[in-house]
């Protein structure tokens, strides 16, 4: 049920400022790609909270602007209570300072982890770009020539592979 909600980012047509500053749960849930059923999940979980007139529903900018993190959040593999845990700090409902280091510690750990993941990322990223132009050489330099052995391309990955490899080696 929730895939959408931590897959999908929020619309590029989703913009605040276009003079609105109410949704219904409808226009709420279409600026982000997800459906009402979603957005009231979170809001059973306590992760937001619109106004309420009867059985009607009125999100505001603080929603959009909480549902977005609440998104990006499950996005980078965050659960609800990490994140409830921050919005716990954030909106000051902690105000034990035993409570308030423990949180402090479990987020620079979270912070840590973030830096760690950004490395992986660019290098994944050089990794997948250098496949992607050696496939492309391979199929500019082979498109007329369809019996030309794949184990070539195979070949110029490894090599480009090493190359990367040695250039890695060279910058710890």
């Amino acid at each position: 049920m929730l895939t959408e909600s931590h897959t999908n980012p929020p619309r590029k047509d989703a913009q605040t400022d276009s003079g609105k500053s109410s949704w219904t749960i409808r226009e709420f849930a279409d600026m982000f790609g997800v459906t009402p059923r979603t957005v009231r999940f979170y809001e059973d979980k306590g992760l937001l909270s619109p106004e309420r007139t009867g059985q009607s529903r009125t999100f505001h900018r603080r929603d959009h602007a909480r549902f977005e993190r609440i998104l990006r959040g499950k996005r980078l593999g965050f659960s609800l209570d990490d994140i409830r845990a921050v919005f716990d700090v954030l909106e000051g409902r902690i105000s034990d300072a035993k409570e308030l280091r423990r949180r402090r510690d479990n987020f620079q750990a979270v912070i840590d982890g973030l830096a760690d993941r950004r490395r992986d990322v660019a290098l994944l990223e050089r990794d997948m770009t250098e496949i992607v132009s050696v496939i492309d050489d391979y199929l500019t330099q082979n498109s007329d020539d369809q019996t030309q052995d794949v184990s070539n391309l195979a070949d110029r990955y490894q090599a480009a592979f090493k190359k990367h490899l040695i250039a890695q080696q060279g910058s710890i």
